[in-house]
């Protein structure tokens, strides 16, 4: 009670200090219509309008700080004003005319006032701001303010303090093309950063910022932030003007200075060179012998990822070459087309993305590759999917990989979208019953889910305008197209399931068992599962075990699972 009476008592003094505001003397106040033009675009005032006052032009503050990307709070407490921008914070009080800009005393040539209800301040405030300039046109009756031209560092500092502060409305006001507004409303890109910050913890410092020249006078800006245990790299497509045609979040390669062993060598190869997504990649080769050696390509799971597939502190696929090398065994692993080529997606290209363009025609490409090598056996070349990777390896293999034998490490023949919604169930019951965000993710979780069960009804045309998840619903359409669990069901050449029992992202009970089942007709199919390791086979106990918290204590493959594939490479089978 004593807390309702508190607050009623600060608005009473809030409305008095409006109503003697607003008794001063109307003779001052001149009713010339003004025109005001951000970035030399005109703007309206729908309410609350700009009106002469002396020789100051008052800008009712709340709907032109909104026109500048800037946010506007009311402090009832201290009947304060406070406006912020990623560079900028200004205090006022109404009826001053001295304000703070970042904590230096700036004083102004009129005062801020309350006129009709409105707080309104003079244009000098605007010009005392970093960043802008103003100029006002008494003859015309016209003041222009614009934004300082950034250059592509300071504008990536402005959209890191936009988004990492949680104000992402105003950056997509302020710094976002038509197009990309479009594809990545404001909505979407907050649930984006909230999956981010539930990786890797809260965001803390931004380690670099790079550029890059791009095609069409366009310059690519990469940011390092460091959160609490991780890295990642924000991407920007900037245009002439600063203003964002692309943003793309990828979890930062971990920083590692581990020695090629002994007995391999590595040299760099292309995937699609010559083509418009050509992919870097690394070719693994034994020391010793002539070859030809079999091989393996390696094909990792969702999401961009380099070649190595890194991912918190973990290298898994650079063990697994290293590894197989060292056992006779050739590995080619490359960047996925979604990691090296990010920013290069137009709108229209990321809308019609889909998992043969980010996957399988890479993969079949990469075996290729091999098989052109005179030093790798044409008629030994296996692929190994991961997660993801896993889940399309038997497509990629149909559609023109034509392999040898299939490794499918941590896959799962069930839809994409019904493991999204295992994986996210399995966390929301893990969140305290007393956080106010179980239930609305919940909430979420069931009505997204509802979404996905209707996805093979829909049109092209419907789930192109959808969004399942936070991903275009025609991702999962196309991909549900081509069923993994049909594909498995026409396979009769050798296959190999690996999988974790500790694993929380693919379940040992649920998709591996379904693996069997889909693979019973096969008698060249084997399976084998190993208990204690997670997702990425490796075997970690401890603090953050059982969630994604534990990938950011180092460890690598499991030595077991790679001597396993080695064998079952070179025997046909496994030991039992």
């Amino acid at each position: 009670m004593n807390s309702l009476k508190q607050k009623l008592a600060a608005f009473l003094a809030l409305m008095m200090l409006l109503t003697i505001v607003t008794a001063l003397p109307a003779a001052a106040v001149q009713t010339n219509t003004v025109e005001v033009f951000v970035n030399g675009e005109p703007q309206r005032y729908t309410g609350a309008k700009p009106y002469v006052k002396d020789s100051a032009v008052m800008l009712p503050v709340r709907a032109t700080a909104g026109m500048l990307g800037m946010s506007v709070d009311f402090k009832r407490s201290t009947l304060e004003v406070v406006l912020t921008s990623p560079d900028c914070t200004v205090v006022f009080h109404t009826g001053s005319s001295e304000v703070s800009v970042n904590g230096t005393r700036v004083s102004l040539n009129s005062s801020t006032t309350v006129h009709k209800g409105r707080v309104y301040v003079p244009h000098a405030l605007f010009d005392s701001l970093p960043g802008l300039q103003v100029q006002y046109d008494s003859a015309e009756q016209h003041i222009h303010i614009n934004h300082a031209q950034q250059d592509p560092e300071a504008a990536a500092a402005a959209v890191i303090g936009l988004l990492t502060t949680g104000r992402y409305g105003e950056l997509a006001a302020q710094y976002f093309e038509p197009s990309l507004a479009e594809a990545l409303p404001a909505s979407d890109l907050e649930a984006v950063w909230n999956q981010v910050i539930g990786a890797a913890g809260a965001y803390l410092s931004t380690e670099s910022v790079t550029t890059q020249p791009s095609d069409g006078g366009r310059t690519i800006v990469t940011a390092k932030l460091v959160f609490e245990r991780m890295k990642a790299n924000v991407i920007l497509t900037m245009n002439d003007q600063q203003k964002l045609a692309g943003l793309f979040i990828q979890p930062a390669a971990p920083e590692d200075n581990a020695e090629i062993p002994k007995g391999i060598t590595e040299e760099t190869v292309v995937i699609g060179e010559g083509g418009t997504y050509p992919l870097e990649g690394t070719l693994t080769l034994p020391e010793q012998g002539t070859g030809p050696y079999p091989a393996v390509v390696l094909v990792q799971g969702s999401g961009p990822s380099d070649r190595d597939e890194s991912i918190g502190a973990y290298k898994p696929f650079r063990d697994i070459a290293w590894g197989l090398a060292q056992q006779g065994i050739a590995v080619l692993r490359y960047d996925k087309r979604t990691f090296a080529h990010a920013a290069s997606f137009t709108k229209e290209e990321a809308s019609r993305l889909t998992v043969k363009e980010e996957t399988v025609d890479d993969a079949i490409a990469a075996a290729n590759l091999l098989k052109s090598d005179e030093r790798i056996d044409s008629s030994r070349v296996y692929v190994a999917g991961h997660s993801l990777g896993g889940m399309l390896a038997p497509r990629i293999d149909a559609e023109g990989g034509d392999f040898a034998g299939l490794i499918l490490l941590a896959g799962s023949p069930r839809p994409l979208w019904e493991i999204i919604y295992d994986q996210n169930a399995a966390f929301i019951a893990k969140m305290s019953d007393a956080d106010p965000k179980k239930a609305a993710n919940q909430a979420w979780l069931e009505a997204e889910y509802k979404k996905a069960k209707k996805i093979a009804a829909w049109t092209p045309e419907k789930a192109a305008s959808e969004t399942v998840f936070g991903i275009p619903a025609s991702y999962f359409k196309e991909m549900d197209s081509h069923s993994a669990a049909e594909y498995a069901k026409e396979l009769t050449k050798p296959v190999l399931v690996l999988q974790g029992e500790d694993d929380f992202q693919v379940f040992a009970d649920k998709d591996y068992l379904l693996w069997q089942e889909q693979l019973s007709h096969n008698p060249s199919a084997e399976f084998k599962l190993y208990p204690g390791l997670n997702h990425f086979f490796v075997d970690y106990s401890g603090p953050d075990e059982g969630t994604t918290q534990e990938y950011q204590h180092p460890g690598t493959v499991c030595e077991q699972v790679i001597s396993d594939i080695a064998k079952w490479i070179h025997s046909g089978t496994l030991e039992k």
